[in-house]
């Protein structure tokens, strides 16, 4: 019986997602041996060509007990896990992959647990995800797979657990290694901690993080992590003078799909708001209005967050004052959602600083940088609790219960 990554039975239906199953197994199978899947009658196809015979099995870079197995001419396979960085723009994993790889094939997970409740707090249980930004979610990855399809490449989309789901596909198209932007919080990090595991230790592979999302790269902190300061005015006095990293410009050509890849991987369809486990929302006139500057009166993807950037920087320039603009209804939800890039957006307004010399302009680009600037001191507050205070409360708590034994 045919059964889904990382859902429980009966949740979605198989076509929603990537098939671990009885037909996948029997591909994976046929290509071990470097043929064609077996035919309705049961007859074996002829051999593909260029298909590496040991790529995506079991004895494939992700294969158990095996050393990495190289194809003719040193070709390397990746994956590109995209996460809260919806874009093509300014995007390291993606361009490290380009530059590495001679194939990789990018995925997108909608993890279960981001549509579930929260622990409880309090006595009560809230949703971590609604059914306003998830809808936004979903309008950015059909956006993100458009973008990719129109550069020759595609996007596998799956309901499942990452750490199921990632390695399981390595395993299929036998990829060397894995591509992904990091996280800051704690369960985003144990997630990324649990596929790193499953791709390195267990199978193997390659795994490559990057930083992204802020304006200023985490490694240019003056202080470093653990001496970072807890106030935002002392955040933005050791910044200064700090200049951001400049951003990756968009490759025009990305690598193509591993060989094979559309045959033993199922691009899998982007999942409903029904799919996700919501009721679709009820939009009326007066709710609208409260929440025009919400995820409900938002179109999420790229094509729309470089609309809105466009958009954002007219109104600024046009406002009588600087910072009248409401950053949080204009931009913000892109921002959040990491369709849209914070340095492409202080580049953006910056090109137009360059061609003014008013004093409004100046203030404009100032209250950008200051914006952008309270999202960097949250961003890396959060990763400072995570990797540094986290672990010595952790530590400090199991030597007392030691103690006490």
């Amino acid at each position: 019986m045919a059964t889904t990554t990382g859902l429980p039975l009966g949740q979605l239906t198989s076509k929603k997602c990537v098939r671990i199953g009885s037909t996948a197994i029997a591909y994976a199978t046929s290509y071990r041996r470097g043929f064609a899947p077996l035919s309705a009658e049961g007859q074996r196809g002829v051999p593909l060509r260029g298909q590496c015979p040991m790529a995506g099995t079991s004895h494939g870079m992700f294969g158990a007990n095996s050393k990495p197995y190289k194809c003719i001419g040193g070709r390397k396979v990746g994956i590109v896990w995209f996460r809260n960085d919806l874009r093509l723009h300014d995007h390291e994993a993606l361009s490290r992959a380009t530059a590495e790889c001679s194939s990789m094939l990018p995925v997108y997970c909608f993890d279960p647990r981001e549509y579930g409740e929260s622990r409880p707090q309090r006595g009560r249980k809230y949703g971590k995800t609604g059914p306003y930004r998830a809808t936004f979610l979903i309008d950015a990855v059909t956006d993100l797979r458009e973008r990719l399809r129109q550069r020759g490449s595609d996007l596998v989309v799956a309901v499942g657990k990452p750490e199921d789901v990632i390695p399981e596909i390595g395993r299929k198209i036998g990829a060397d290694a894995v591509y992904c932007h990091t996280e800051v919080t704690y369960e985003e990090t144990q997630i990324e901690d649990r596929v790193k595991s499953a791709v390195v230790k267990d199978n193997g592979g390659a795994f490559h993080s990057f930083w992204t999302n802020t304006l200023h790269h985490v490694e240019d902190l003056p202080c470093g992590l653990e001496k970072l300061p807890q106030s935002f005015d002392e955040f933005k006095s050791v910044m200064e003078g700090v200049e951001p990293r400049h951003s990756i410009d968009e490759d025009e050509s990305i690598k193509g799909l591993p060989l094979g890849a559309r045959m033993s991987i199922q691009m899998g369809e982007i999942p409903t708001l029904e799919d996700l486990g919501f009721s679709p929302p009820r939009m009326n006139e007066e709710a609208d209005e409260q929440e025009s500057c919400g995820f409900s009166s938002c179109q999420g993807g790229e094509s729309e967050a470089l609309k809105q950037l466009r958009k954002f920087v007219q109104d600024i320039v046009s406002s009588s004052k600087p910072g009248t603009t409401s950053f949080s209804g204009s931009i913000a939800p892109w921002l959040a959602s990491g369709c849209l890039s914070p340095r492409k957006m202080l580049e953006t307004v910056m090109q137009f600083d360059d061609k003014s010399t008013s004093n409004k302009s100046k203030s404009s680009l100032n209250w950008i940088q200051f914006e952008l600037l309270w999202r960097d001191f949250f961003r890396m507050l959060t990763k400072r609790y995570t990797d540094v205070v986290l672990p010595k409360a952790r530590h400090v708590l199991q030597s007392q219960q030691q103690c006490v034994a």
